[in-house]
């Protein structure tokens, strides 16, 4: 399945209709690689913080697990991109590629991931919109960082270049996507809260869960920025 870029670029509906319909096709791809990549690191965020309440740490060791989590995040973050450019480009991949790539972008993808956390959040609290709009204009780092091989510097400007005709549509459709991300994650605590799980297992099962819907929101960025380059590419040309 290729994600169709020939169609008018103003709705935020089709936009959130194509990342449905590329996360339901490659489904399988997906999980796949992300149950692969990240499942010793769900387990050992989930038995990290079982272990450390039951010992009593202090509560500053909690972060711990979670820091350890943010860490290794690129890794599967560039993987997940690498599947998906391959996906809409007709290739075929493999899991020890996918991983390989991650490893050669951590260390660049982590700076940026870490910087545009840090100005997301400086914004969301002044009065949450000025974060919104950060988030938005420096979202195709990632990108910019995994498949033009950008440093941090020249990738969070670029995402600020290119992301400007998209800026309120991807806002609008991350948003969406988070509030519903939410929302399966409160069902499912509920539910496993109703059935009385053991807590490890159920921590672990909504965070695999958890872990592939929210591919979605890599799936929708990605299209925003397929969608800003060859914009990019009409200007120059």
């Amino acid at each position: 399945m290729v994600i169709k870029t020939n169609q008018p670029e103003n709705t935020v509906i089709q936009r959130l209709t194509e990342t449905f319909a590329f996360f339901r096709t490659y489904f399988i791809d997906i999980s796949k690689f992300l149950l692969a990549v990240t499942f010793p690191v769900i387990l050992l965020e989930a038995f990290g913080a079982y272990y450390l309440t039951k010992a009593g740490a202090p509560i500053e060791m909690h972060v711990l697990p979670s820091v350890i989590a943010f860490i290794y995040q690129p890794v599967y973050t560039a993987g997940l991109i690498y599947l998906i450019s391959r996906k809409i480009n007709g290739k075929t991949w493999n899991l020890k590629e996918g991983f390989s790539f991650g490893l050669t972008c951590w260390g660049n993808l982590l700076f940026v991931n870490t910087l545009t956390l840090f100005i997301t959040l400086l914004g969301l609290f002044a009065f949450i919109l000025p974060g919104l709009f950060l988030f938005a204009r420096l979202s195709m780092a990632q990108f910019c960082v995994v498949l033009e091989r950008l440093n941090p510097k020249e990738a969070l400007i670029r995402s600020n270049q290119i992301s400007k005709p998209f800026t309120f549509q991807i806002i609008g459709c991350s948003v969406f996507i988070t509030l519903t991300l939410l929302i399966i994650d409160l069902l499912l605590q509920y539910f496993f809260g109703r059935v009385s799980l053991n807590h490890n297992f159920t921590m672990i099962i909504t965070s695999v869960i958890f872990l592939i819907l929210s591919a979605n929101i890599t799936i929708l960025l990605f299209r925003f920025y397929d969608l800003a380059i060859k914009k990019d590419q009409r200007i120059l040309h």
